[in-house]
């Protein structure tokens, strides 16, 4: 309940600052209440500076304790994206400080930002984004190849008649651009036969191409959608082998947070050296995991992912999916958090990691000297709840 009240304060706070922003361009509003905006200012920047703060002191609690120093665990989360967005809300007001209060809205405004952490919504949005990175690159590459085609035709056709307009490439640009989002404001147009019949071929292609990455985002958002939407049987969790013996509460409670991912044959599930994947746990198909050139085959009921968990640098090799395959994504924070208040559920993972190290070997997949080092960063990295050593157990992750 309090952190819901505080997410709620905060999300309030963020549009009250931008409605700030918008009512302080009033001149009548602000010579009227420039002190009160001004008050206003101060203390939203205080209130945003305490949180950033704050965030930055207690994220040393999310790495494993005792074998990340706070420096560095701090510094790590520092650098992420979403302490990056909350520094920028806060650290031009203080590089500058003095200055005129109008000069900083642009700053101001990047708070909006800020929403991201507390809406799931946009927070979904930003991994659609970050998912179809590669495709959203590609149809950029197009539309920009396509820019500088369509302006460089209209260059040839329009420049001896409408020299101030097109009289150079770069010129043209301006009509490319507008004629492909089909704005067409008007204020250039072609006026000889042949650079009509080139802006009619521009603006179709402009309806095909132009609407690529849109399409690509809503088809992302709707895959992603229909993630966050399917209800994984809490019966289905509790027959995987590293929940069985966890309470119907626990069970409950990582139904909820894991994830459906349908992959298509050669996906890159994991990239080598990738960190905090979190585990991934394979319903139907086959992945192959590639560790020192050897490539080790998973299929139903198989799950991987706890290599970030028990190597020194956090990083795993890379997975690729060999068929068509349904898996369940427990995302790397949720773990932590069930890590944090379930030490049965480390036991399991520590368990059931020296199981599958020892079949490797045995299996000829790892070498003798590979396992013991793994097996002893293990050791390291994941203490035994149950045996006592080194405290409380929810502090050694």
């Amino acid at each position: 309940m309090p952190a819901t009240v505080f997410e709620w304060f905060m999300i309030v706070l963020i549009l009250a600052t931008v409605a700030s922003v918008a009512l302080e361009t009033v001149p009548l509003l602000w010579q009227h209440y420039q002190d009160w905006f001004v008050m206003f200012e101060v203390v939203s920047l205080a209130i945003f500076t305490v949180e950033y703060l704050a965030r930055v002191w207690v994220s040393v609690e999310r790495d494993n304790g005792g074998t990340v120093a706070p420096w560095r665990s701090r510094l790590h989360y520092m650098v992420s994206p979403l302490a990056l967005v909350d520094l920028a809300a806060i650290l031009p007001f203080y590089l500058i400080a003095g200055a005129d209060l109008r000069f900083l809205r642009i700053f101001r405004l990047l708070r909006l930002l800020k929403l991201v952490r507390y809406s799931p919504g946009l927070a979904s949005l930003g991994r659609v984004v970050y998912a179809e990175r590669r495709a959203l690159l590609a149809a950029f590459i197009v539309m920009m190849g396509l820019l500088f085609f369509a302006s460089s035709a209209m260059y040839f056709v329009e420049r001896s008649i409408q020299p101030d307009v097109f009289g150079s490439i770069p010129q043209a640009l301006w009509w490319a651009l507008a004629t492909f989002t089909t704005v067409g404001y008007g204020d250039v147009v072609p006026i000889t036969p042949y650079g009509k019949m080139v802006g009619g071929v521009v603006m179709i292609f402009g309806l095909a191409f132009y609407a690529l990455p849109i399409g690509i985002i809503a088809s992302g958002f709707s895959d992603e959608v229909h993630r966050r939407e399917f209800v994984v049987p809490t019966g289905v969790i509790a027959e995987i082998s590293l929940f069985r013996g966890l309470s119907k509460e626990t069970v409950a409670d990582i139904a909820a947070r894991l994830r459906t991912l349908m992959i298509t044959p050669g996906t890159v599930v994991t990239q080598r050296r990738d960190e905090g994947n979190g585990l991934y746990f394979v319903m139907s198909g086959e992945i192959s995991v590639f560790y020192h050139q050897r490539s080790i085959q998973l299929g139903p009921g198989d799950f991987f992912g706890e290599t970030g968990l028990i190597s020194e640098n956090g990083r795993q090799p890379a997975c690729i999916a060999r068929s068509k395959c349904r898996l369940l994504w427990l995302e790397h924070p949720d773990l932590h958090m069930l890590m944090t208040l379930n030490p049965q559920l480390i036991g399991n993972i520590r368990g059931q990691a020296e199981k599958r190290l020892t079949d490797f070997v045995d299996d000829g997949l790892i070498s003798p000297k590979d396992g013991t080092a793994m097996l002893s960063v293990l050791s390291l990295m994941m203490p035994d709840p149950l045996s006592g050593a080194g405290g409380d157990p929810t502090l050694e992750i």
